[in-house]
């Protein structure tokens, strides 16, 4: 295997499908994390931002997902999703707020829930939290200590955060090793508070996901639907072998979309941007360390073409909602097969904000058929 199949994940997901069993319908919802456009100011993707927020709750979406990004062009405005959703709170009705997700070891689980329990106020009950450990090396200058183990780190503090949310009293080390406990107000509408947990790849993560009754949020970074399924179904053994019901528990899966009734105007307005986009992210995985685990210490330019050329044709082909209303259909009724149950769409990866607009009608007549 070449340095950049290993970067990728090349080869991953052959095998034969999990069957599962849901016990609702599926849902769909957006995810904002990436614009890089250069050229586009940040007032104006905030703009972009609101106006497909408002887009979604007027036409059933069921959520929309907002990341947390630090110290880098990739995602730069999505530094704090508490002070976005308190912008985007008061023009909506319905959609539910979601993080996917904060990374837990860069804050005080405190300072979280008082946050974000002030925006379940101010929203009507529409919060529900996703967390990470984290994984941008860079980004732990907010809290230096705790890169080695913020994987132990974000599983404690998502305990403590859930305990906070319900009002329980948590204690904490105050000045002098004092041990000081503190509850949170003021006090969330909803008593208790709904856990996603950021899953890549590792399989781990998802079964242990099961056994702590959380939501799982996921993408398919070097891997297909087939694998995902798998994947999924490690996920709902951990969730049987806690005593939970495995046919429950919420599966979100990232797709980048972009849908048209014109397939080759589809293919004429992503493949620059979405190229554009999947060169910026090699870069931010490569600097955070990712290739070094995988024993990549470094890709040519040579290297670099070839994962770009790669990741575009098997995101095009197996891993997007890319094309016309048919074309997502099938890749919907594969995902759901797989086990998803909340089809997240990623539409700010460099299209022309206007033509992403035009096609949402087209995405609305897509979900139309599940909804």
């Amino acid at each position: 295997m070449s340095q950049f199949e290993a970067l990728l994940g090349v080869g991953a997901g052959r095998g034969t499908k999990v069957p599962l069993t849901r016990k609702s319908p599926p849902t769909f919802s957006f995810i904002f994390f990436s614009d890089v456009s250069t050229h586009i100011g940040s007032g104006e993707k905030y703009a972009f931002m609101r106006d497909v927020v408002q887009f979604a709750d007027r036409e059933g979406f069921a959520a929309i997902y907002l990341p947390e990004r630090h110290f880098s062009e990739f995602g730069s405005i999505y530094a704090n999703s508490a002070v976005v959703s308190s912008y985007l709170v008061p023009q909506t009705t319905r959609i539910r707020f979601r993080t996917a997700g904060v990374s837990l070891p860069l804050h005080h689980p405190v300072e979280v829930v008082e946050n974000w329990a002030t925006i379940d106020i101010l929203s009507g009950g529409r919060v529900d939290l996703g967390f990470g450990s984290g994984w941008n090396q860079r980004d732990f200058v907010l809290a230096p200590g705790n890169y080695e183990n913020r994987r132990a780190i974000c599983l404690e503090r998502i305990e403590q955060v859930k305990r906070l949310w319900r009002g329980e009293a948590v204690e904490f080390e105050g000045p002098g090793g004092e041990r000081v406990p503190v509850q949170v107000h003021p006090r969330p509408i909803q008593k208790e508070l709904a856990v996603w947990y950021l899953v890549a790849q590792n399989d781990d993560s998802f079964f242990l996901a099961g056994q702590r009754g959380y939501n799982v949020f996921t993408m398919l970074f070097g891997i297909d639907l087939t694998a995902m399924a798998k994947k999924i179904a490690l996920y709902r053994k951990g969730r049987e072998q806690a005593g939970l019901d495995p046919a429950t528990g919420i599966v979100s899966l990232m797709m980048h979309t972009y849908i048209h009734r014109d397939r080759q105007r589809v293919e004429r307005a992503i493949e620059k941007p979405f190229k554009e986009y999947i060169n910026s992210t090699i870069s931010a995985h490569v600097k955070a360390g990712l290739g070094r685990d995988k024993g990549v210490e470094q890709i040519t330019d040579e290297e670099r073409q070839k994962i770009l050329l790669y990741s575009y044709q098997r995101y095009y082909r197996t891993a997007a909602l890319f094309g016309d209303v048919n074309d997502g259909r099938r890749m919907v009724d594969a995902a759901i097969a797989a086990g998803v149950d909340d089809v997240v769409s990623l539409v700010d990866f460099g299209v022309d904000y206007d033509a992403v607009m035009e096609s949402l009608p087209h995405l609305r007549e897509l979900i139309s058929n599940y909804c």
